[in-house]
């Protein structure tokens, strides 16, 4: 048997901890010194000192302030420091550095005591509990927000990240809830100042919803109901702090789902009531009418039909703009953007495509050809995006083809197209598989059908004899927009099918938009949502009323 005083012998020395501590701290301090020592002469001196310091910043972060106090305290100025000494506000422009960036702060956020800090701030009324960490966070956020918008295109795994992060989005955002003027019960009624760090939050939810494949993230973190309230309080902002408000509802109504949201808290109501009262400039005017435009059915767009030609009128100013400048952006939009828009006002309401081709107000003037024109010539420009990895630049020509599309369903408009032999001949090649294989995965809207199938359905329109190659690829278009609009669709919701005779067509459209009313019950399918351009219209019939709970 052992006895008490061998057991004595091998216990381990109650300060082994502190030791451990010590000696951590020790060498965390060293490297302090030593970063501080470095001096940047160059560019590459400036980013080896960058990303030295990323790396030092999370290894003394990551212990909690409790374990190395005195790191704490000697990195109280560090981040500041290290932005003057390497110049990062133009060094965040190389996309290495902006990734690495981005990702060690959100992977700071996202550690335990960090998001433990954020959890007591926020049961404390968004009052810090902590100076210590409300300095480090405070940088977190400020470096996110830079960096986020120089991020290039993401793998898979750095989107896994991103959307792994819900609970740490879910406490930025009730953070900021808690310091809008109703939660933080101000006497202010207008001119309310939000602080830097809120506003960060802001800009982060803003870049990162830009990509639509995260709305679905967000949607989980509750944002379109806390937006919409934020939306309602605007008028109690100061002007300069309102304008990540609407373009995060922008962002959100690019997804479905998230326009869907957005209208079970009465977004457009909101909006509408901001729009009348407060807006404050042209740039502003665009924004809200694009989420308007978005949000709207057929019926409320129609209803709209003044207010809406004044949004065409700027869409299509907006398109003219960006076309004239090399990055095909303008006032802080890309072409896509406007182009994205008109394609769900032409789908959905008719006469805001003779609105746009023939009487929109633009500068120079515009007419039926020069607006067509102007179509085809964006198409020629983004032809050849296929060759790339570029999604925006993609987008863009799936979009320009959706509107081509809707211009061919008309026998005039239809004429201008024929009439340009380069433009069909180009508009064939996409209907070859091979000019298929390099599309980036990314999300359509309902409104907004595939490449091929917006092809196809050009072509078919416009009655061109088709060759076998095309006509051999008839069935597979056919699936490609069945497969599309059951995806994008698929949920478990029973779906309900709408059959009628078209001569009661106007019945059909208010019975469409009550139902549409209850879209977190149920899905709806009608022809003029699921089958525009398909050859074998039958064929999708019957697929729907298979799919279908009940006719």
């Amino acid at each position: 048997m052992t006895d008490e005083s061998s057991i004595a012998d091998i216990s381990p020395p109650k300060t082994t901890l502190n030791d451990d501590k010590t000696s951590l701290c020790q060498q965390l301090m060293s490297r302090l010194q030593a970063l501080n020592s470095l001096t940047a002469t160059t560019a590459v001196s400036k980013k080896q000192i960058w990303l030295e310091f990323l790396s030092l910043w999370f290894d003394i972060l990551q212990n909690s302030v409790s374990d190395v106090p005195s790191c704490y305290k000697e990195c109280s100025r560090l981040p500041h420091n290290m932005i003057n000494k390497t110049s990062f506000y133009q060094l965040k422009r190389e996309t290495d550095v902006a990734r690495q960036t981005f990702f060690t702060c959100l992977s700071l956020l996202n550690l335990s005591h960090i998001k433990d800090y954020l959890k007591s701030t926020n049961e404390n009324g968004a009052v810090s509990t902590n100076q210590a960490y409300c300095t480090q966070v405070n940088f977190m956020l400020s470096l996110l927000s830079e960096a986020l918008p120089y991020l290039p295109l993401l793998s898979t795994d750095e989107e896994k990240i991103i959307e792994k992060s819900t609970e740490l989005f879910t406490l930025l955002i009730e953070y900021v809830d808690l310091c809008m003027p109703i939660k933080s019960k101000t006497t202010e009624q207008k001119d309310y100042k939000l602080d830097s760090p809120i506003m960060d939050i802001l800009s982060v939810l803003w870049n990162l919803l830009d990509r639509t494949v995260f709305v679905p993230t967000f949607l989980k973190c509750d944002l379109p109901k806390k937006v919409v309230l934020w939306l309602a309080q605007a008028r109690m902002l100061l002007v300069e702090r309102r304008q990540p408000l609407i373009h995060i509802a922008l962002n959100i109504s690019w997804h479905d789902e998230g326009a869907d949201e957005l209208n079970k808290y009465r977004a457009i109501a909101v909006i509408k009531q901001y729009q009348k009262k407060y807006i404050e400039d042209d740039s502003r005017l665009i924004v809200f009418g694009m989420v308007l435009a978005l949000l709207s059915t057929p019926e409320q767009l129609k209803n709209d039909a003044k207010d809406m030609k004044i949004v065409l009128d700027k869409l299509l100013q907006l398109v003219i703009n960006a076309d004239i400048n090399k990055s095909s952006r303008y006032n802080g939009f890309h072409i896509s953007e406007p182009l994205g828009v008109l394609v769900k006002m032409f789908v959905v309401e008719e006469q805001t495509l003779d609105y746009t081709l023939c009487r929109a107000e633009t500068e120079p003037p515009s007419d039926m050809h020069s607006t067509i024109s102007l179509f085809i010539s964006l198409f020629f420009k983004f032809s050849n995006a296929l060759k790339g990895d570029n999604g925006l630049e993609q987008f863009t020509l799936t979009a320009i083809l959706n509107i081509l599309w809707s211009i061919s369903f008309h026998p005039i408009y239809g004429q201008e197209l024929l009439s340009d032999e380069k433009l069909i001949d180009t508009i064939k090649t996409f209907t070859d598989d091979h000019n298929q294989q390099e599309i980036v995965e990314q999300y359509r809207r309902r409104s907004m059908e595939s490449i091929k199938s917006a092809t196809y359905g050009i072509l078919h329109n416009l009655n061109r004899k088709i060759t076998n190659d095309i006509a051999s690829d008839e069935k597979i278009v056919t699936h490609d927009i069945r497969e599309s609009n059951s995806m994008k669709g698929k949920s478990d919701k029973p779906m309900i099918m709408i059959s009628y005779c078209h001569k009661n067509d106007s019945f059909c459209t208010e019975l469409f938009n009550l139902l549409t009313t209850h879209n977190d019950a149920f899905d709806i399918w009608i022809d003029r949502t699921h089958s525009q351009g398909v050859d074998d219209l039958w064929e999708l019939i019957a697929y729907g009323i298979e799919r279908s709970s009940i006719v």
